[in-house]
């Protein structure tokens, strides 16, 4: 399964071309969004509708919607117990020195043999195999 980090499911909305190109390859049902990436996008745009000023209310709220629907034409992958062990032997190589969402969607495609679709590559790369990272938007 190909999941997406946050930078692709925000390309995907803005309709990127070589994103669509890679999605004509791929079955829709091989495309995952990290329970982490899922939560990341609501907290965000939560926090702007709970924060928006008046004039700002209504298209927060507007914005909040869409992207749940959005969100909901993507199967979620959810973070287990196997993603958790992972997880604990990527935070003790790495200790802080990654962004613990990062961290969180490596340990899943490790779990998981999944393969991690980024434009931020170099997040990853010490922490997955070569096969297991993407970039459908730079080619």
């Amino acid at each position: 399964m190909y999941l997406w980090d946050a930078n692709i499911l925000r390309h995907y909305a803005e309709g990127h071309p070589n994103l669509a190109l890679h999605l004509k390859r791929v079955k829709r049902v091989e495309v995952g969004l990290p329970s982490v990436v899922f939560a990341e996008v609501l907290r965000g745009r939560c926090d702007y509708a709970l924060k928006a000023r008046p004039e700002q209310a209504v298209q927060a709220h507007a914005l909040l919607i869409d992207t749940h629907r959005m969100l909901a034409r993507f199967q979620i992958v959810a973070f287990d117990q196997r993603c958790a062990d992972a997880l604990v032997r990527l935070r003790q190589q790495y200790s802080s020195r990654k962004r613990y969402a990062d961290m969180q969607i490596a340990a899943m495609a490790l779990a998981g043999n999944h393969t991690v679709v980024t434009r931020n590559t170099q997040d990853f790369a010490d922490l997955l195999h070569p096969n297991q990272l993407q970039n459908w938007i730079d080619f």
